[in-house]
């Protein structure tokens, strides 16, 4: 018999994949209309999360992870406020040899 934080903590991990599913989906919307649905939609299911991730929190069923201090999170905004071009490359740029057709194996140097 599934117990209350059974059925919250599953209802909790359910909206968290459909938020990442919603997401997705809206990356790929070609349509605007749809597009703005799509993200309408999550932004409802990112609001329904967070009601939830209280309860369980407040009855001692969900810990949340640490809060970053102002440090890390200034380096954070730091990191994504540079120019594309300042970004390491690591992952990309002369290691990739040709454009591949989507599933294509990829081809490194």
């Amino acid at each position: 018999m599934l117990t209350d934080k059974d059925m919250a903590m599953d209802a909790l991990e359910s909206k968290k994949a459909f938020i990442s599913e919603l997401t997705k989906a809206a990356m790929e919307c070609s349509n605007p209309s749809l597009k703005n649905t799509i993200i309408q939609m999550r932004n409802r299911c990112e609001q329904s999360q967070q009601e939830i991730a209280q309860i369980v929190q407040s009855k001692g069923w969900y810990m949340p992870s640490v809060p970053a201090d102002h440090s890390d999170i200034r380096r954070v905004q730091s990191f994504f406020n540079q120019p594309m071009q300042q970004m390491p490359s690591h992952h990309m740029g002369s290691q990739w040899q040709q454009q591949q057709p989507y599933g294509s194996p990829t081809r490194f140097q």
